[in-house]
């Protein structure tokens, strides 16, 4: 069996090309700054620097004209000056987003080239393909409900809260208690009206439009691996809660 990639969409077998190397992209690496003393260090909390991604690539050909123009085809796809979806033949259940850095190597004969196709994941963790949604009836004050997640890194979902009644000055909080993270927002919502608290990108909508005048605490996460126990209190006994998210992967 032969492995190949698939970039912005674009499956790159189609191209002669076959990945004979994807080990970097099976290793998360986690880094510190540290602070020099002339007799121990000091570091900082731990950090996820950008993950390099160079892969080991044969692209075979029929003739040396063709071979030429897979190796053009090659370049122009992944070529791009943004980020795109790089999937690993080898890890067909998640992805990276990746920015195409070069293609190195050498002609080994006239219809092979063998080399190092070389990516840069800036966010380094890996993302599952299929996103997880769940639902759940808020039908307590306070209500738990139990979400399973996966993966090996932490996630940071989409929480969206719909009002099943009038509420008028409350003060709702979202917790996870594994992780002792929990927001606070204070607000009023009609009935059928929407909360969103994307913790990805630390805000909090009402109605589609950002709403983070009375908003404390901490945008609560999900701990890979377990179960997450997510309380949410101060909104009656009415309304409904989803949780989206992708897993995560070091």
């Amino acid at each position: 069996m032969s492995w190949s990639l698939t970039y912005d969409g674009i499956d790159l077998s189609a191209y002669g090309l076959i990945v004979t190397s994807p080990s970097p992209a099976l290793v998360g690496f986690i880094g510190a700054d540290l602070i020099q003393l002339p007799d121990l260090s000091y570091a900082t909390g731990s950090i996820l620097p950008p993950k390099s991604l160079n892969l080991s690539v044969i692209v075979k050909a029929a003739s040396s004209a063709l071979l030429k123009s897979y190796l053009d085809s090659i370049k122009r796809i992944c070529g791009q000056r943004q980020e795109k979806q790089l999937r690993l033949d080898i890890l067909d259940d998640r992805y990276f987003l990746a920015r195409y850095e070069g293609l190195n190597g050498r002609m080994i004969s006239p219809y092979a080239f063998e080399g190092e196709l070389v990516f840069s994941a800036d966010d380094p963790l890996a993302f599952k393909l299929t996103e997880t949604s769940s639902d759940f009836n808020i039908n307590a004050d306070p209500k738990t409900i139990t979400e399973a997640v996966g993966g090996t890194a932490y996630v940071k979902p989409v929480y969206t809260i719909t009002a099943g009644e009038n509420h008028v000055g409350i003060t709702l909080k979202i917790e996870n208690t594994d992780t002792g993270e929990e927001l606070q927002w204070e607000g009023d919502l009609a009935n059928g009206e929407v909360l969103t608290i994307d913790v990805g990108l630390w805000v909090v909508k009402k109605e589609g439009t950002e709403d983070m005048a009375d908003v404390s605490g901490q945008f609560p996460r999900l701990i890979p691996g377990e179960d997450n126990h997510i309380k949410v209190t101060g909104f009656s006994n009415t309304g409904t809660l989803n949780i989206t998210y992708r897993e995560r992967y070091l």
